[in-house]
């Protein structure tokens, strides 16, 4: 069963995963091949960190708890971090 708790820790594992992006983003110069696919990872994790706040219920958001924990142990640019962005977009979905 979901708690209070659980959007906070949710948003915290997004933020980790967003810093590890940056890092990487802090690396690469102009014309790096992954410089396109890495910025929009961090866009897509901005937009996911949003959602997380306004999730509906307990049961979405501790559905939501389980894939950030997921995406936190993928490395920046792990294509299963992509479709993990893809669920919770959908679980939010109005």
């Amino acid at each position: 069963m979901s708690d209070n708790r659980s959007a906070p820790r949710t948003v915290e594992l997004i933020t980790k995963c967003m810093k590890e992006v940056s890092q990487e983003l802090g690396m690469m110069t102009a014309d790096d091949p992954r410089l396109a696919t890495a910025l929009t990872e961090y866009s897509q994790l901005m937009q996911v960190r949003r959602a997380v706040k306004f999730a509906s219920t307990p049961v979405v958001e501790q559905y939501m708890d389980e894939l950030a924990r997921e995406m936190a142990t993928l490395k920046p640019g792990d294509p299963g971090r992509a479709e993990i962005v893809k669920e919770i977009m959908r679980l939010t979905a109005h």
